[in-house]
Formats: C-alpha cells, structure tokens, sequence
C-alpha cells in the first residue's frame, strides 16, 4: 500500500516508522524542513527507544522517505493519514489551524485527480 502520513511529530513518525516496516511504501509530509533533513538522512526527529534504527532500517530499505509539500504526492497514494497536533487553545478549546491545513492540501491534490 502507499501511504501518506501527514505530519512527523511523535504520532506521524511511529506510525510512518511501522508501516514502513510492514512493507508499505510510506512518505511522511512535514514543513518543518529540519525534521525532513532528519528523516531523509535515516534518523528519527523524535526520540522515542528504537525508533532511530528503525527509521534508518526503513529509509535504507527505500520503503520511507519524506517530504514538506505532500499535494502532488496525493494522487500516488491509497491513504493519507493525518498526525498533526492539535494543541488547546488558551480557552481550553482544540487549535485546529494544521488540521485545516493539511485537510485543504489533501483537498488541492484530489483536484488535481479529477
């Protein structure tokens, strides 16, 4: 399966890590372009036990890689999986502007599908 994992905080990274590892073609989707240099280059942006070599296993297996601009990537994909945060608010409500966000990307590239 090709796989979209939208965001590569601790969330997107494990889950872009394991499916990868299950032999799925996954890319994970990120602007912060340091955790994509991380990725890219085999190393976890997030520290959690075995989940460096984990990650190098599957970037060196060519089943992983990432990128910061996931649109044209829409189409290629059988699943998008979204991981971003969605922090409180200081009225205690959810911050909702990356879900937005990624949910509009997905959106621009199902447009350019059909």
């Amino acid at each position: 399966m090709k796989i979209l994992v939208w965001g590569l905080g601790y969330v997107g990274t494990v889950t872009a890590a394991c499916l990868a590892d299950l032999g799925h073609q996954v890319v994970g989707v990120e602007p912060n372009t340091s955790k994509v240099t991380m990725l890219t280059a085999g190393h976890s942006p997030v520290k959690e036990p075995g989940l460096d070599a984990l990650v190098n296993r599957t970037v060196d297996n060519d089943r992983l890689r990432a990128v910061s601009d996931g649109i044209s990537l829409v189409p290629w994909a059988d699943v998008s999986l979204i991981c971003v945060g969605t922090p409180s608010e200081a009225d205690g409500s959810l911050m909702l502007n990356h879900l937005r966000k990624v949910a509009a990307d997905i959106a621009s590239g199902l447009r350019e599908t059909f």
